[in-house]
């Protein structure tokens, strides 16, 4: 049992790698190969991961290191296979889906970036004046993206004044371009604070199914 329970693999993400490379992408992780494809895994039990705070930060500790190295689809934390070859059908079963999703995140990162009021509570018609706004000034960024997701509202966000956030797939050549981007937006509407976070891992962008 013991034994059986070694030989289950911790699943990070999936990385295109050269043919031939074998060196970690991440500290404490290795690579398990199919063709072009390089799942970054570690030995685990297979049982559920507890996703405390020090796995989370673990986690993406993890795929923001092999992000710098390679272009990476990130799996849900926690995903454990029960064995290499449970992982590697996996990887067949689903190797053009995860190689088309990855020639579209090469060369890209995610900017993360949320749209507050810059003073405090606002009334009803002002808070739909600000959404306007924000969305305005959203479709402007959106056509300098590959891709883009509208993120979901979370505590707080009434209280901060937050009018909306989204996440951009941004070409790594074009970050400084997209900065420049929001913050002109930022000026053109004085009565918003726009924050610009990244580069990320595509985190936003990515969905993995898992079944048999």
């Amino acid at each position: 049992m013991a034994h059986a329970a070694l030989n289950a693999l911790r699943l990070y993400g999936v990385a295109a790698v050269e043919s031939g490379h074998t060196a970690s992408l991440a500290e404490g992780t290795t690579l398990a190969h199919y063709r072009a494809l390089a799942a970054i895994v570690e030995p685990s039990s297979y049982s559920t991961v507890n996703l405390d705070d020090g796995e989370m930060t673990k986690y993406l500790r993890v795929i923001e290191e092999a992000h710098s190295h390679a272009a990476v689809l990130p799996a849900p934390p926690g995903t454990v296979f029960q064995s290499q070859s449970t992982l590697t059908r996996w990887l067949e079963l689903h190797y053009f889906t995860l190689t088309e999703a990855l020639s579209v995140i090469e060369g890209h990162a995610a900017a993360r970036v949320s749209i507050t009021t810059s003073g405090g509570k606002e009334d009803g018609d002002s808070q739909k004046s600000f959404a306007a706004l924000a969305a305005e000034s959203l479709r402007l960024l959106r056509s300098q993206a590959a891709a883009t997701v509208t993120l979901p509202r979370v505590d707080g966000d009434e209280e901060e004044g937050v009018v909306a956030r989204a996440s951009f797939l941004i070409d790594s050549q074009r970050w400084q371009a997209f900065q420049d981007t929001v913050s002109k937006e930022a000026r053109r509407h004085g009565a918003l604070d726009f924050k610009v976070t990244g580069p990320w891992p595509p985190y936003d962008f990515v969905r993995m199914q898992f079944g048999a």
